[in-house]
C-alpha cells in the first residue's frame, strides 16, 4: 500500500495546530501496549520574537505577491535575490522557507527539500519553536516525496524527540513510511496514536492497524476496528462488507447476517457481489425464502447478471421454502435461459404437483425437446400422470408405457398403466 499520495502540503503556509481532542481506537492485543510518542513534559527553550526589517518586508511581499499569482518563477527569483544579499539570519532563514514553499507548489520537491532544509538549519535560534518543527515535519515529507525514507523517518524521529504537542499527520507519515518498507509491526503504535489524536476519525490510520492486524491474524482486534470504522464512517460500503466477510471467515454466521442484512436496510448494496455475499450467507443460515428474494431482486435491479445459473439457484431456494408459485416462475425464467430441458422438467414437475396438468404437459414436452436430461424416463412417467389428472387415458398410457423402456421406471409405470387401464374402463361404464 502506498501512501505517497495522501500525503500533501496544505501545513506548508498555515502550520500545525494543537489537537486536543481523542477519537475512540479499540484497544487490541496489538495496540494496548503502545507508548506514547512524545515527551508530554518537554520543556521548550524560548526564543525571541524577531521581525523582519522593513526593506525585506517590502521584497518578501513582492515575492509573495508574484506566488499568489502562481508565477513561481519570479517568485524564486526575487527570493534567492534576497537570500544571497541578507546577512541577518532571521531574514535568510525566512527567505529560505519561501523559497522552499515556492518550488513545493511547482511539485519541484528536491529542491524544496534543499531550501527547507536550509530554512531548518539556519533557523536554529532565530525562528520560533513551532516554525523549526513545521520545518522539520516539511523536509520529512519531502524525502518521502523523494523516496529517500530513512532520511525522512529521521527528520520525523527529530520532530517528535523535541515535541511536547501530539501531530497525527507527523503519526501518520511516519507509520506510512513503515508500513512502506515492511516494518509492520512498528508501524501499529505511530498509526495507533494518528487516529487517536487526530480532530476527527481518520481512514488511513486505520487503514495501516485493519492491515496489521489482518496480517498477525488478531481477528477479534481486526472486528474491532472495523466496527469502530462503521460507526464513525456508516455509509462507507467497504467497512460493512469486510467485517460481514471476517465473520463468516471467523464460522459467526449470525453476527455476518446481521451485518448485511443492516447494510441492506440501508440501501448501501450496489453490487452484485453484494447481493450475491447476503444471498449466500441466508443460504449458509438455511433461510432459503431470503436466499431467493434477495438474489431475484439483485437481478431485477440490473446489479446481479440475469443467468441461468443465478435463477435455478432462486427456483430451488423458492421449491425448498414451499413457495411453489415463485420456483414455477423461476425455473421457467431459468429454462428460457438454458438450451437444456431440465429446467422445463423441474418447472413441469411442480406444474403437476400444483395441478396444473395442461401446463406441465407443456413443459414436459419442452423438456424432451431440448433434451440433455439426467433421467428421461422420470418425464415420461410424470408426464403419463399428467395425463392422468386431466383423465386423458390413451395419452396416459402412451407416456407410461414410453417409461417402461427405463429399468429404475419399468415397475412402476407398469403399475400405472394398469390403475389407468381400469379408471378408463370405469369411465366408460359411467
Amino acid at each position: 500500500m502506498k501512501l505517497r499520495t495522501l500525503i500533501y502540503i496544505p501545513f506548508l503556509l498555515s502550520g500545525i495546530f494543537a489537537v486536543n481532542a481523542a477519537n475512540v481506537v479499540p484497544k487490541t492485543s496489538l495496540t494496548k501496549n503502545c507508548k506514547v510518542m512524545i515527551d508530554k513534559n518537554l520543556k521548550i527553550a524560548k526564543v525571541p520574537i524577531r521581525g523582519l526589517p522593513e526593506r525585506s518586508h517590502k521584497r518578501i511581499s513582492r515575492a509573495l505577491e508574484k506566488l499568489a499569482e502562481e508565477k513561481h518563477d519570479e517568485a524564486i527569483t526575487l527570493l534567492k535575490s534576497l537570500l544571497e544579499s541578507s546577512k541577518n539570519l532571521y531574514v535568510q532563514a525566512t527567505v529560505a522557507k519561501y523559497i522552499g514553499i515556492a518550488y513545493a507548489q511547482k511539485n519541484d520537491t528536491k529542491n524544496a527539500t534543499v531550501y527547507f532544509t536550509k530554512a531548518l538549519n539556519i533557523g536554529k535560534g532565530q525562528l520560533q519553536h513551532k516554525e523549526i518543527q513545521d520545518l522539520t515535519q516539511n523536509v520529512a515529507s519531502m524525502h518521502y516525496s523523494n523516496d529517500n525514507r530513512k532520511e525522512s523517518l529521521r527528520f520525523l524521529e527529530r520532530w517528535m524527540k523535541n515535541s511536547n504537542v501530539d501531530n497525527h499527520q507527523v503519526y501518520l507519515l511516519y507509520s506510512a513510511i513503515l508500513f512502506d518498507s515492511g516494518r509492520l509491526k512498528d508501524a501499529i503504535c505511530p498509526a495507533y496514536w494518528s487516529a487517536k489524536v487526530a480532530k476527527k476519525p481518520q481512514k488511513n490510520a486505520f487503514g495501516i492497524l485493519l492491515n496489521a492486524h489482518f496480517e498477525f491474524k488478531d481477528y477479534p482486534g481486526t472486528i474491532a476496528l472495523l466496527k469502530q470504522l462503521i460507526l464513525d464512517f456508516p455509509t462507507e460500503k467497504r467497512y460493512w462488507r469486510n467485517l460481514a466477510s471476517i465473520y463468516m471467515q471467523q464460522d459467526m454466521i449470525d453476527d455476518a447476517l446481521a451485518v448485511m442484512e443492516m447494510f441492506y436496510v440501508q440501501g448501501l448494496m450496489e453490487s452484485e457481489n453484494d447481493y450475491k455475499q447476503l444471498s449466500s450467507i441466508f443460504a449458509y443460515s438455511d433461510i432459503p425464502y431470503r436466499t431467493a428474494v434477495i438474489l431475484k431482486e439483485g437481478i431485477e435491479k440490473g446489479l446481479v447478471k440475469d443467468t441461468e445459473k443465478n435463477w435455478k439457484n432462486i427456483a430451488s431456494n423458492f421449491h425448498v421454502a414451499s413457495e411453489l408459485d415463485k420456483a414455477i416462475e423461476a425455473y421457467g425464467r431459468s429454462a428460457a435461459k438454458s438450451d437444456g430441458g431440465e429446467n422445463d422438467q423441474k418447472r413441469a414437475e411442480l406444474l403437476a404437483d400444483r395441478e396444473k396438468y395442461k401446463e406441465a404437459i407443456a413443459s414436459f414436452n419442452k423438456a424432451l425437446e431440448k433434451g440433455k436430461l439426467k433421467d428421461e424416463g422420470k418425464v415420461h412417467f410424470r408426464k403419463g400422470l399428467a395425463y392422468l389428472g386431466l383423465k386423458q387415458y390413451n395419452s396416459a398410457i402412451r407416456s407410461l408405457n414410453k417409461a417402461t423402456k427405463y429399468k429404475r421406471w419399468r415397475r412402476g409405470a407398469v403399475q400405472w398403466i394398469g390403475f389407468v387401464k381400469n379408471q378408463q374402463k370405469n369411465a366408460a361404464k359411467l
